[in-house]
């Protein structure tokens, strides 16, 4: 009997020894206690720094830190093999950029628009297919259509006098103003980028139409033109940017804008620096600037409207 209890005792004990786990060397045991409970598994399959089942109160915890309970995933809480991998740390977001001060007006700011705001800080101009430069700049190139950014415009140098005298407009009703500047949205030929494109042209060549163009914008003239009385509304940079090149044969060029669906006023800085405004022509809503003597080099042109509207469907010819 004596004997029968004594072979019973060591099979029992061979049993609970075989199901345990393996103890690895150098590993804590019993797991100091202030290791114990405070969130970290300390156990082979955690941190490994102390004895299996010296830390249970972490290490069967799904909640605790190193892999949400490793101890509790896999190893001695649930009989798995491999251990539970480090968790990849998540990246640290980037810094909030500062605020645009000038949200919602119409002009895209960001860096493919009028590059006065960081990316993203002007969402509702950019990723407005209507909006002013380039018809809502950001929606068609940049983070709102996954493209890449374009490059922000270059200054252009402030026109010099050429030779031969300044620009004078001979049509009827043209206004005339040597400065410029204002508030903030005015007309700003240092824009390199336009609204509808540029186009240049050589003496004799007759005449030129613009393949598409809309007159309009948000920005009334009378901020930007003090004492003129100029009125209207265009956008900031130019719809049009022509470049003429050589002797007119008449002594003269022609800039006329026309819409069926707003009445018009065109806005034109010449190569030798000065605004010329017009508003209604022979008798028309409709607007022209004709100059003689003619300067080579860079006009830029804005297809205003006299109300504040935009996207007015129009027509723009020059001509000698």
């Amino acid at each position: 009997m004596r004997f029968c209890f004594s072979f019973f005792t060591a099979v029992l004990a061979i049993g609970i020894v075989s199901s345990a786990p393996v103890q690895a060397q150098g590993l804590r045991n019993p797991c100091p206690s202030a290791w114990a409970g405070d969130g970290d598994c300390d156990e082979p399959n955690g941190l490994g720094l102390c004895a299996w089942g010296t830390d249970p109160l972490d290490c069967s915890n799904p909640g605790a830190n190193y892999g949400n309970g490793p101890g509790y995933s896999a190893g001695a809480y649930t009989g798995g093999a491999t251990p539970t991998p480090t968790p990849i740390p998540v990246p640290t977001p980037p810094p909030v950029p500062v605020a645009c001060p000038y949200t919602n007006d119409g002009d895209c700011d960001e860096p493919n628009g009028l590059n006065l705001c960081a990316w993203g800080t002007d969402a509702n101009d950019c990723s407005n297919p209507n909006a002013n430069y380039g018809s809502g700049a950001g929606y068609f190139a940049g983070i709102y259509a996954n493209g890449t950014p374009s490059p922000a415009p270059a200054p252009t140098p402030t026109p010099a006098p050429q030779p031969g005298g300044t620009m004078t407009a001979v049509s009827a009703g043209a206004f005339v103003h040597g400065g410029g500047g204002g508030y903030s949205g005015c007309p700003n030929y240092t824009i390199g980028r336009t609204a509808f494109g540029q186009a240049t042209m050589y003496a004799g060549q007759g005449r030129y139409q613009v393949p598409y163009i809309t007159a309009g914008g948000r920005y009334p003239l009378t901020n930007c033109f003090p004492g003129t009385g100029w009125r209207g509304f265009t956008i900031t940079r130019p719809d049009f940017r022509f470049f003429y090149q050589g002797q007119s044969p008449t002594g003269r060029l022609t800039f006329q804008l026309d819409s069926g669906a707003v009445d018009t006023v065109l806005l034109v800085n010449t190569p030798d620096g000065q605004w010329f405004f017009n508003d209604d022509s022979n008798g028309t809503f409709n607007s022209m600037l004709t100059f003689s003597p003619v300067l080579q080099g860079q006009y830029d042109i804005w297809a205003g409207a006299y109300n504040n509207s935009s996207n007015n469907p129009a027509r723009l010819w020059i001509y000698e």
